[in-house]
C-alpha cells in the first residue's frame, strides 16, 4: 500500500513572530513560525492580515530573530531550527521568496539539548547573533558585509559552559562597544554529585553577561550576578544614548531591572484579587516600542493581562521602575508592536488578533513602583487590580486558528453534497466546537428583496421590457445593447434606436458578445457574426451554419490595442466544442475541436495577463484559457493557443450536481470565473450575485484558503465526542483543571460586580466609554479575560449535547464534586428497554499518573479500558455488572475499537493489541501485539487485519496483521492456539507488520477515514496540536506511485528545504518513512524557477505542464 500525504489546511497555530521591514521600504511585516511552515504576514490598508508568502521547511522552527546591518534598510530573518544549522533568510520582494543567504552547520540534527537552535539572540546594532542550547552550548557567529554590501558570517565562537542549564538569552545594547549577550543559567554540576539533594534544593539561576571583543575575535564571560529562582525570560533594553542599557529580568512576581554595575531595581507585577495565594504571576511575552524620544516595554502574564513597563532614567542610571495595568487580551506565544500602531498577538490557542492602539496608557491606573515597593515578614507586598474592558486596545482584525485540534469526525449531517469536517478546538473559555467545510469563506456586504426600495425603477432606458432578454451589455464606446429572442436593440449615447430582427420564424437561441463583436445562435443552428465599426454601427459580417443546434457560445475578450477578438467557442449537443475563427481572411473557419464527456451548458474564455515577477515570483506570458461547465457538472478547462488557436492541456473537476454556469468577475484587479453549479465556485490565480427574489453583494474574506469555518463556543476544553445517529446531535465531553464550576463563577462575578457597579443612590453607574452596544453583554467575558483560577486539584466539567443545524444546545449536564468526563461512547445493551445509552468515563480528583478509563460497545454490551484492564460489563438493576476481565495489558488503555468478534486495543505507550473474545469460554484472549513501542495519540480502524495510528513524537503508522495469522485464528475451532500459545518475553504470540511509517511532525490527535467531495477517493484525515488537517491517499495505479516517487526524489535533490534540514531525514525523524510519498514536496515544484522545472521534468520525460496537471489531479481526488 502505497500513500500520498498532502496538508490541506497549513498549521494554524503560531509558535514565534517578529516585525522588521523584511521587504525594505516603510512597511513592516510579521514573519511567524508555525512549527514546520515559515509564513510573513502584513496588515493592508483596512487593518485586514494578509499572507504575503507560506514557506513548508520541513523542519522544526525553534526560534527566530531580525537584525539589520548598520545603515541598511532591510532586516534578515535568522532562524534556530532542529536542523544543526543556523540559517539567514532575506525577503526578495520581486520574486516574492525567501532566499538562503548563509547557512552554517554547528552540530547534529534533531532537537537535542546540548546542540543550539533553541535560543537566538541579536546584537541591537546587528554586528553578532548568539544561538543557544538549552544546555552547555553557545555560538556567537560575527555578522559583516564585503566589498560587494553583501552580508558575511564568521566562523562560530563558542561560548560553551558544561553543567549549565539556559532559561533565556537576549542581547544587550551597549552601541557601538564592543557586543554583548545576557543569559538566565542554572549551574548543576553539585546538584548531579551531591546524592542528598541538598544542593539541588540550594542551586541558584545566574544572570550572565558575555562579551564578543571584536578585535580579539573571542568570547568571554564579562560578568554573573544572583537571580531570583524564578526568573524566566529577558528582555533588552535601549542603550547607546537612546536608554540605560542593561536588560529587564522577568521572574515570578517581580519585574527586575539588572545592569553591570547598577544596583538591582525591581518592582512586584500587579496580581488579579481573585487568584489563590499559591499561584505565581509568570511573564510569558514581550515587545518593546521605541521612538526617538521615549520607550516602553509590554509585557503579558501567563493569565492575559498586559502590562506596560516604563523606565525613569538619567543617562545610564535608573530611578525608578514602573509596572501599569494596560489591558487584558488571550494568552499569547509572542506580541509584536508595529510601527503603523499596531499590535499583532500571535495567541496560544484559539485565534490571533491585531488590535490597534488608542491609547499607549499615559491615563491613571493600577500601578506598582519600585520606589513603592513594601517589604514584610511574608515577603514583599503585592499589589492587586481588577482586570477591565479594553481602554488602550481595539480589535480590528482576527486570524483563525483551530489550535489545538482535539477530536475531530467527519460526517454528512446537513445533507450537502460534500461531507462536513466537526472539529473539537481551543483551550478553556476559547474552546468551539468548527463546522469546516471546503471552500471559501464569504461575507455579504447587501441584500436587498426584489424590487427593493434602494433599487430605482427607470423607464427611458429604450429596452424592451414586453420581452426577457438574453444578453444586455456595453458595446462600442458608450451604448448599450440588448439581445432578445426576435432581434438585437442597439441603444446609441444619444439615445437613437438601431433594431435587428430575425429572418422568418426562427429565434435566436444563444449570445456571446464582447465590447466590439457579438455572435448569435439561431435556432436551427446558424450563427450570425457582428461588428461594430468606425462610426459606432453594429453591422453584420457573415453567417455560418452548424451541424445541429448550439449549446453554448463565447467570444474571447479583445486583445489590447487590437480591432477584434480571433476566437470563438461554440459547443453543440453532440458532445463537441469548437474555435472558429473570426479573422476577415479565415471567417467562421474551424481551427480546432475538442470532444467532451457529456454536452456543453455554458463557456468561457479567462484571459490572464502577461506578469514579470508574479506572486509566485516567476515571469508568465499571457495566456487564454477556455472554461466549459458540462451538464454533468463537471468543470473542462483547457489552454487555447494564441496563435494556432489549436487546444492543449485539458483538465476537469466535478464541481456539483447541477451543470456549471461560467460567468467572468474580477477579483483583485484580476479576471476570474465564477461557477455556479449547486454550490459556488470561484477559479482565480492566487495567491456581484443575483440569488432567488433578493439582490445580494459579496466580497470573499481570504483567498487562498482551504475550507471555511463556523464556530460554535463551548464552556470548557472539549475532550471527545460522538454523533448520536438518529436524531444527528453531538455529544460533547468538556473537562478543565484548576477553575470553578459555573455556579461559583456566577455568583463571584455577581458579587464583583455590586462591589464595582454601585454608586451612592444604588443604581449601577454607566461604564467609562457610554455604554455602547458592548456593555450591554456581559460585564466582562470570558473568551478575554479567561476564566478564575482555582487550586490546581480542582476540576470542572460537563457534558453538552448539542444540535449542530440550529447551534443550539439542547441539553448541558455541569458535573459535580470534582469529577470530570474523558471517555464518551453510545451503547446498546441486549435487552432493547432502554434503547441507547450514553456512557461517559469519568475521574474524581483526578491527579496526573495517566489514569484514564476508555469505553466501547461491544456485542451488546459495554468494553471498558480502565487502567491496564479491558472490562466486559452488562446492565443490572442497579448498575454495571462485570461479566469478563484481562490484566496482561502493559500499562494504560487509551483507546478501544471493534469490528466482529475482534477487539483492538491501543495502550498508552505500547501500540495496539488484537484481542479475541470466546463466547462459550467467556474469555478475552490477547493474540497479536506491536513490536515497536509506540505512545499512541491516535487510532482508527482501517480494516479487518489493519489498524492505523499516531503517536506523540508525530508519527503515523499502520500496522497489519499477515494474512496467514489472521487466517490461522480465525479457523481456529477450539481456541486451542491462542490459548496455549506462549507469547516471546511477556509479549504476544503472534506480531503484527508495520506496513506504511511517516513524520508528520506535528503531534496527530485524531484520524479519520473519509472522502471530501463527491466522487473522490477515500483517505485518511488526520487533525494535529498545531491546528492543521492533512490527508492520505491511497494509490490505485503502479505508474502514479512511480512517477510521484521519482518527483520528490528530484525535488529533494533540486530543492533542499528552507531550514537545512534533509528532507528524507526529517520525514524519517524516528523510523525510517515507508511507503508514503510527500505531496507537500511534490507541491512545490510549481515554485521552482521555469529552467529548473524543465530540467526536472526532462529527468523524468515529461513536461512541465504534464507535471502541474498530475499534481492537480491527484489534489482534485482528495479535496
Amino acid at each position: 500500500m502505497y500513500l500520498y500525504n498532502l496538508t490541506l489546511q497549513q498549521a494554524t497555530g503560531i509558535v514565534c513572530a517578529i516585525n522588521g521591514n523584511f521587504s525594505g521600504g516603510k512597511t513592516q511585516e510579521i514573519a511567524v513560525a508555525r512549527g514546520k511552515v515559515l509564513d510573513l504576514l502584513r496588515p493592508d490598508d483596512n487593518g485586514k492580515i494578509q499572507t504575503l508568502l507560506s514557506v513548508d521547511v520541513f523542519g522544526a522552527i525553534r526560534s527566530l530573530a531580525q537584525f539589520r546591518l548598520t545603515g541598511a534598510q532591510k532586516d534578515y530573518i535568522v532562524i534556530g531550527s532542529d536542523s544543526g544549522r543556523i540559517v539567514i533568510l532575506e525577503y526578495n520582494k520581486e520574486k516574492n521568496v525567501f532566499d538562503k543567504v548563509h547557512q552554517e552547520t554547528f552540530g547534529k540534527s534533531g532537537c537535542r539539548r546540548i546542540v543550539p537552535g533553541q535560543y537566538l539572540a541579536v546584537d541591537p546594532k546587528g554586528r553578532a547573533v548568539m544561538i543557544g542550547a538549552c544546555e552547555k552550548q553557545k555560538l556567537v557567529y560575527v555578522l559583516n558585509r564585503d566589498t560587494a554590501a553583501r552580508l558575511t558570517i564568521s566562523s562560530p565562537l563558542e561560548a560553551h559552559k558544561s553543567h549549565t542549564i539556559s532559561y533565556s538569552v537576549c542581547g544587550v545594547d551597549c552601541g557601538f562597544d564592543n557586543p554583548m549577550f545576557a543569559a538566565i543559567e542554572l549551574d548543576y554540576s553539585e546538584a548531579d554529585q551531591d546524592s542528598t539533594g541538598q544542593a539541588a534544593a540550594e542551586a541558584q539561576k545566574h544572570l550572565t553577561f558575555y562579551e564578543l571583543d571584536l578585535g580579539l575575535n573571542h568570547v568571554s564571560r564579562k560578568w554573573s550576578d544572583q537571580v531570583d529562582n524564578g526568573a524566566n525570560m529577558l528582555v533588552t533594553v535601549p542603550g547607546g544614548g537612546d536608554g540605560p542599557s542593561g536588560v529587564l529580568v522577568c521572574a515570578e512576581n517581580f519585574v527586575i531591572y539588572k545592569n553591570q554595575g547598577h544596583p538591582d531595581v525591581r518592582a512586584v507585577i500587579p496580581r488579579r484579587g481573585d487568584l489563590p495565594a499559591e499561584r505565581g504571576v509568570l511573564i510569558v511575552s514581550a515587545a518593546m516600542h521605541k521612538q526617538k524620544s521615549m520607550f516602553f516595554f509590554l509585557l503579558q502574564t501567563e493569565y492575559g493581562d498586559v502590562f506596560k513597563v516604563t523606565l525613569d532614567h538619567d543617562n545610564d542610571r535608573v530611578k525608578e521602575l514602573k509596572i501599569k495595568y494596560f489591558d487584558t487580551i488571550p494568552v499569547t506565544s509572542a506580541l509584536c508592536v508595529l510601527k503603523s500602531g499596531f499590535l499583532f498577538a500571535a495567541s496560544e490557542f484559539g485565534n490571533h488578533a491585531l488590535y490597534q492602539f488608542q491609547a499607549i496608557g499615559d491615563e491613571p491606573d493600577v500601578e506598582s513602583s519600585s520606589a513603592t515597593l513594601m517589604e514584610t515578614d511574608e515577603g514583599f507586598q503585592p499589589i492587586y487590580f481588577q482586570p477591565r474592558r479594553f481602554k488602550n486596545l481595539v480589535r480590528i482584525d482576527q486570524v483563525e486558528s483551530l489550535m489545538p485540534i482535539m477530536d475531530m469526525k467527519v460526517v454528512n449531517l446537513f445533507d450537502e453534497e460534500a461531507p462536513q469536517v466537526f472539529s473539537l478546538c481551543g483551550r478553556g473559555p476559547r474552546s468551539s466546537l468548527r463546522i469546516l467545510r471546503p471552500g471559501l469563506g464569504i461575507s455579504e456586504m447587501a441584500v436587498s428583496q426584489l424590487p427593493g426600495v434602494p433599487i430605482e425603477e427607470v423607464s427611458d432606458s429604450g429596452f424592451l421590457d414586453t420581452t426577457p432578454s438574453l444578453a444586455v451589455s456595453l458595446i462600442g464606446d458608450d451604448s448599450l445593447m440588448q439581445v432578445h429572442p426576435s432581434g438585437i436593440r442597439h441603444i446609441r449615447e444619444d439615445g437613437r434606436i438601431n433594431e435587428w430582427r430575425t429572418p422568418g420564424k426562427r429565434t435566436i437561441v444563444k449570445v456571446g458578445s464582447n465590447r466590439l463583436q457579438v455572435v448569435i445562435a439561431l435556432s436551427g443552428g446558424e450563427l450570425i457574426y457582428f461588428e461594430v465599426d468606425m462610426t459606432g454601427q453594429l453591422m453584420e459580417v457573415e453567417k455560418h451554419e452548424m451541424s445541429g443546434d448550439v449549446a453554448c457560445l463565447d467570444i474571447a475578450p479583445v486583445p489590447e490595442g487590437r480591432q477584434r477578438s480571433r476566437f470563438l467557442a461554440v459547443g453543440s449537443y453532440d458532445n463537441c466544442i469548437r474555435i472558429l475563427s473570426l479573422d476577415p481572411d479565415d471567417c467562421m473557419q474551424v481551427l480546432s475541436l475538442q470532444s467532451v464527456s457529456s454536452p456543453p451548458e455554458s463557456l468561457l474564455f479567462l484571459e490572464v495577463q502577461a506578469s514579470i515577477g508574479g506572486e509566485d515570483g516567476a515571469d508568465h506570458p499571457a495566456s487564454l484559457f477556455l472554461n466549459a461547465g458540462l451538464q454533468n457538472g463537471v468543470l473542462f478547462r483547457t489552454v487555447v493557443d494564441m496563435v494556432t488557436g489549436q487546444l492543449s492541456d485539458a483538465r476537469s473537476r466535478f464541481l456539483g450536481l447541477r451543470a456549471p454556469k461560467l460567468f467572468s468577475v474580477v477579483v483583485r484587479g484580476r479576471h476570474a470565473m465564477l461557477c455556479l453549479s449547486s454550490r459556488p465556485w470561484l477559479g482565480y490565480i492566487h495567491q456581484v450575485a443575483v440569488a432567488g427574489d433578493a439582490l445580494r453583494v459579496f466580497t470573499i474574506e481570504r483567498l487562498g484558503e482551504t475550507f471555511n469555518e463556523t464556530a460554535i463556543p463551548l464552556r470548557y476544553t472539549p475532550r471527545k465526542f460522538v454523533l448520536q445517529p438518529k436524531r444527528k446531535l453531538l455529544v460533547i465531553i468538556e473537562s478543565d483543571q484548576g477553575a470553578f464550576t459555573a455556579e461559583e463563577r456566577e455568583a463571584y462575578k455577581k458579587e464583583c460586580f455590586d462591589d464595582a457597579g454601585m454608586g451612592e443612590n444604588g443604581k449601577v453607574e454607566q461604564m467609562e466609554n457610554g455604554g455602547d452596544d458592548e456593555d450591554k453583554e456581559d460585564p466582562l467575558s470570558d473568551e478575554q479575560f479567561g476564566y478564575p483560577k482555582a487550586e490546581s486539584g480542582k476540576w470542572v466539567s460537563c457534558i453538552r449535547v448539542l444540535d449542530p443545524r440550529t447551534a443550539n444546545t439542547t441539553c448541558l449536564l455541569e458535573l459535580q464534586d470534582n469529577e470530570a468526563a474523558f471517555s464518551i461512547c453510545m451503547v446498546n445493551f441486549h435487552d432493547k428497554e432502554y434503547g441507547t445509552l450514553l456512557a461517559v468515563g469519568t475521574a474524581k480528583g483526578l491527579q496526573f499518573l495517566p489514569k484514564r478509563s476508555l469505553a466501547c460497545w461491544f456485542q451488546g454490551r459495554l468494553l471498558a479500558g480502565i487502567g491496564p484492564m479491558l472490562r466486559l460489563y452488562d446492565l443490572g438493576k442497579r448498575r454495571l455488572l462485570r461479566k469478563c476481565e484481562n490484566k496482561l495489558f502493559p500499562n494504560t488503555i487509551t483507546s478501544i475499537h471493534t469490528y466482529r468478534d475482534r477487539i483492538y486495543v491501543g495502550d498508552i505507550q505500547e501500540s495496539f493489541h488484537y484481542c479475541k473474545y470466546r463466547r462459550d469460554e467467556n474469555q478475552l484472549y490477547i493474540f497479536a501485539d506491536d513490536s515497536v513501542p509506540r505512545w499512541l495519540t491516535a487510532s482508527y480502524h482501517v480494516d479487518f487485519d489493519t489498524m492505523a495510528g499516531a503517536d506523540k513524537f508525530g508519527n503515523i503508522y499502520f500496522v497489519r496483521l499477515p494474512q496467514d495469522v489472521s487466517d490461522e485464528i480465525e479457523e481456529d475451532p477450539t481456541g486451542g492456539k491462542i490459548k496455549w500459545e506462549q507469547g516471546k518475553l511477556n509479549g504476544a504470540p503472534n506480531k503484527m507488520e508495520e506496513i506504511v511509517q511517516f513524520h508528520v511532525g506535528d503531534v496527530v490527535t485524531c484520524l479519520q477515514k473519509a472522502s471530501l467531495i463527491p466522487g473522490g477517493g477515500e483517505c485518511l484525515l488526520y487533525g494535529t496540536v498545531m491546528g492543521s488537517l492533512g490527508a492520505l491517499l491511497a494509490f490505485t495505479s503502479r505508474d502514479d506511485v512511480d512517477f510521484f516517487s521519482h518527483l520528490e526524489m528530484h525535488m529533494r535533490q533540486e530543492h533542499p528545504p528552507l531550514c537545512g534540514r534533509d528532507h528524507m531525514a526529517y520525514r524519517s525523524a524516528y523510523f525510517p518513512v515507508k511507503d508514503v510519498i510527500d505531496g507537500d514536496l511534490c507541491e512545490q515544484f510549481p515554485t521552482l524557477p521555469m529552467d529548473l522545472q524543465r530540467k526536472i521534468a526532462d529527468e523524468l520525460d515529461r513536461t512541465p505542464g504534464e507535471i502541474l496537471k498530475k499534481l492537480e489531479e491527484v489534489r482534485n481526488k482528495i479535496i
